[in-house]
């Protein structure tokens, strides 16, 4: 592939045509045209971005009670939702098919807590990816504004950097892409638990290590610890 063609098939993918039909344009072989998509799939985000033609939102989603508690401000009982969780599902067209990222966000303590990176597919396979995301929660996912998805997670990086604490490693520049670049202005969005970090220890955690920081950064009495089974695991 040659530098003409790399580059036309960049401007074609912005035009949304399918691979099968830029590789029958440009005489070369579908899986050709398919591994440099996926390989120069963050510089075409970031052409995107920077030409402001990032793809529409297919859907933006927020399990219910992370919304009302974060973006309404309400005091919920113990038991509703999964305390102290955000999970946001972005999806944005890609032609034909999605191309989703799911967060995983602890607002009470560890800000991305995990990440799903962007990953294209049809529809079928969304429909099921996002039922899997989704139904651990028990609990609704409503649509919310991509800057409200944004501030939720943008603000929680912030909260849990000044904890000393950073994101998991999956929140990456094409994670980031994805989601939007961070906006000027966020969303003014209370994180921690009345006041303070609250920290569960879930399974996969290095929790010696979190506690330790914790005590460094904001003082032995200035956060709550509780042993507990994380009640989500990382898968998503």
């Amino acid at each position: 592939m040659d530098p003409k063609q790399a580059a036309e098939i960049l401007r074609l993918r912005e035009a949304k045509v399918a691979p099968k039909q830029i590789a029958r344009k440009l005489g070369l072989r579908p899986a050709e045209v398919n591994t440099f998509i996926r390989e120069n799939s963050e510089a075409l985000m970031v052409q995107r971005v920077q030409s402001g033609t990032l793809s529409s939102i297919h859907e933006c989603l927020v399990n219910q009670s992370a919304a009302k508690r974060l973006l309404e401000g309400q005091d919920l009982d113990e038991g509703e939702g999964v305390g102290g969780f955000a999970q946001i599902l972005l999806a944005r067209e890609d032609g034909n098919r999605i191309t989703v990222a799911s967060y995983l966000v602890d607002y009470w303590c560890l800000g991305v807590k995990d990440v799903v990176p962007p990953e294209t597919m049809g529809t079928s396979s969304y429909q099921r990816f996002r039922r899997i995301a989704t139904e651990r929660f028990e609990e609704p996912f409503i649509e919310i504004a991509l800057e409200q998805a944004q501030s939720i997670i943008y603000g929680a990086v912030d909260y849990a950097r000044n904890l000393g604490l950073e994101p998991h490693r999956d929140f990456d520049r094409k994670a980031e892409l994805h989601l939007g670049l961070r906006p000027e202005q966020l969303i003014p969005i209370e994180f921690g638990k009345d006041g303070q970090p609250l920290y569960f220890s879930g399974p996969y955690d290095d929790a010696d290590k979190i506690v330790k920081t914790l005590e460094a950064n904001v003082g032995k009495d200035n956060f709550h610890y509780v042993v507990a089974v994380d009640p989500l695991s990382d898968e998503l």
